[in-house]
């Protein structure tokens, strides 16, 4: 009678560590994508002071490309730089990374910044896509109140 719950416990025991070696492997391809993520942030903050808008929307994943167009992107850019000036420094306050299934598949790094411009800070949350071991902008979003202020 033991014999079945021996064989039963040691393919759980299996099954287990199948599903832990999976879940690292997802989880270090995030955080190996992450530097390269770190690095597009710092690589958007200059082109950003550079006013080189169309350089950064040309860099962005497809997915970024259907949802919004060169010229939406730029003036959005533009706004952000006039109202808040060159930026000072970035702290970064989270990192996320998930696999999504589905239409928009594929591995994604989320971070999010906390951004000093020369008139006022903001918070910035960047979306990456990981594909083809390269990281592509695939989601932009800024929260400043000068940015709301008329």
């Amino acid at each position: 009678m033991s014999v079945p719950f021996v064989r039963s416990a040691r393919w759980t025991a299996f099954g287990f560590s199948v599903l832990l070696m999976a879940l690292s492997a997802i989880s270090c391809a995030g955080f190996a994508a992450k530097g390269d993520a770190e690095a597009g942030v710092a690589n958007f903050h200059q082109m950003l002071d550079a006013e080189k808008y169309a350089d950064i929307y040309n860099t962005t994943d497809d997915l970024f490309k259907s949802a919004t167009t060169a010229a939406q992107f730029s003036a959005i850019l533009q706004l952000v730089h006039t109202k808040l000036g060159a930026v000072q420094s970035a702290t970064q306050t989270t990192f996320y990374s998930r696999e999504e299934a589905g239409t928009n598949a594929g591995s994604y790094i989320s971070l999010t910044y906390d951004t000093a411009f020369v008139e006022g800070h903001a918070t910035e949350s960047f979306n990456w896509k990981v594909s083809d071991g390269k990281v592509h902008l695939a989601g932009y979003n800024i929260k400043s109140p000068l940015l709301s202020a008329r």
